[in-house]
């Protein structure tokens, strides 16, 4: 079988998530549901901090929201201590009704209405992070309105190429940030502008980046920028942001991975540290890194709990239509409704029978999700369409996505009239509500109707 990953287990051959079994919990629970573990976001901070802090001490972590904003998940996050990185008003109000300080707090984004920087500014956010010459003068605008300082910092586009899915590639081009040849010019406007305080400069190259040689390159290109910068202008800057992006393994480990291949995570955050922190330490000792990982916190800090609803035997046939084989097909109650971007990014998520858990894998089946659309199948193993899982799996059998922790709970849909799934989470040992399982009635809870005038 696949190895088991942190505090996965098998106990009287179920699959145990720490330490509770989940074949009893999908007994009890209506699936699909995500169960979370509260120990493990608090060691995957801890692993950053130690990276980082102990080669930069000046480094402070910011979790990237986004990768999933459950409240519950917010408060074990700020209990660590680290702070939050936000990409709408609704995910600042998030974090602040979380009991983060505004200080604790960053603010991404490629298009911020006023409204949401008006939140910002009065929040006293760390920094906004400004991604355009337009945004720039809303800020300005905002702040001059509000009679109140805007502390912010300028997001830069080093072009700098990398390996992993197209779709989490954000700095070569594309819509984020401000070209590298422009940013003298924007750091100019911006330190021209009496409210608008210049505290640091932001990058960000992507998600899911397994290697970390791209890290070097754009750290030596901002800070090389910074130097440029406050030669220029005579500001000094505060802190560079150099984002996240830090890899988890989706597939089992191997003695080497294809850069191409996003799934599979060999370098560790100790690598990554170790070539970020030596480049600022050689060139700008005293700046403050600020970093911002999401997906390395909670990925793998959560599963996801389905079961087998219905099965089939579906023959292949060659060109003329004659049958050359068959495909055993297991169909799950659990579709892109709940894991949207195994059908939106191909994204592998591995799999293990929960009752069938010391079983070999031995056969190949077909996953398919309940939705009525031919896109809602689950990617194969390692350029396959089949998955391997136990010969007996059958109706009734409880099958567990590992690693969806991150970029699942938030991205939920109601699509096929599917009320969204519940998630729980264990801590200090005991199960707890985090997000209820939504109802029938809250299929329709915001419809009108009968209409009413406008």
């Amino acid at each position: 079988m696949n190895s088991l990953g942190p505090h996965l287990s098998t106990r009287d051959g179920h699959l145990c998530f720490d330490g509770v079994d989940l074949v009893d919990l999908a007994a009890r629970l209506r699936t699909p549901f995500f169960v979370y573990s509260a120990g493990r976001i608090a060691e995957n901070i801890a692993t950053l901090r130690d990276a980082f802090q102990s080669r930069h001490a000046q480094t402070e972590v910011f979790f990237a929201s986004k990768a999933c904003g459950t409240l519950w998940v917010l408060e074990q996050v700020k209990k660590t201590g680290i702070n939050a990185e936000v990409n709408s008003g609704g995910e600042l109000w998030k974090a602040l009704r979380a009991g983060f300080a505004g200080t604790q707090i960053v603010f991404n984004g490629v298009s911020k209405t006023k409204s949401e920087i008006e939140q910002a500014v009065t929040a006293g956010i760390r920094a906004i992070v400004v991604d355009s010459f337009s945004e720039l003068a809303r800020v300005n605008e905002v702040a001059v309105a509000l009679g109140r300082p805007a502390d912010v910092a300028l997001r830069i586009d080093v072009r700098v190429q990398t390996e992993t899915h197209p779709e989490m590639r954000t700095a070569h081009g594309g819509k984020f940030g401000v070209d590298l040849i422009d940013a003298a010019e924007l750091f100019a406007d911006a330190c021209s502008l009496g409210p608008v305080k210049v505290r640091g400069l932001h990058l960000h190259i992507g998600s899911q980046i397994t290697t970390v040689e791209p890290y070097g390159r754009a750290v030596e290109k901002a800070l090389e920028l910074v130097e440029q910068l406050e030669a220029a202008c005579g500001v000094p800057l505060e802190f560079l942001d150099v984002g996240g992006g830090y890899p988890v393994p989706y597939v089992d480990a191997a003695d080497a991975c294809d850069p191409a291949d996003y799934f599979c995570a060999l370098a560790t955050p100790y690598d990554y540290a170790q070539l970020i922190c030596s480049l600022v330490n050689e060139r700008r000792p005293n700046l403050t890194l600020f970093i911002e990982p999401g997906r390395y916190v909670v990925s793998d800090a959560a599963v996801l709990v389905s079961r087998v609803e219905a099965e089939k035997t579906k023959r292949l046939l060659d060109a003329s239509d004659h049958p050359v084989g068959e495909e055993r097909w297991l169909l799950l109650d659990c579709g892109y409704t709940s894991l949207i971007e195994h059908t939106l990014a191909d994204w592998y998520y591995r799999a293990v029978v929960a009752n069938r858990a010391d079983e070999p894998q031995d056969a190949s089946f077909r996953l398919g999700g309940p939705l009525c659309d031919s896109g809602d199948v689950y990617v194969g193993d390692r350029g396959t369409p089949y998955r391997r899982l136990p010969t007996k799996t059958s109706i009734g059998d409880v099958v567990v996505f590992r690693d969806v922790g991150a970029y699942a709970l938030d991205t939920m849909t109601q699509y096929n009239g599917r009320p969204r799934d519940g998630a729980f989470a264990i801590e200090d040992g005991r199960l707890v509500v985090i997000r209820r399982p939504e109802t029938y009635e809250d299929l329709v809870a915001y419809d009108v109707w009968p209409a009413e005038p406008a």
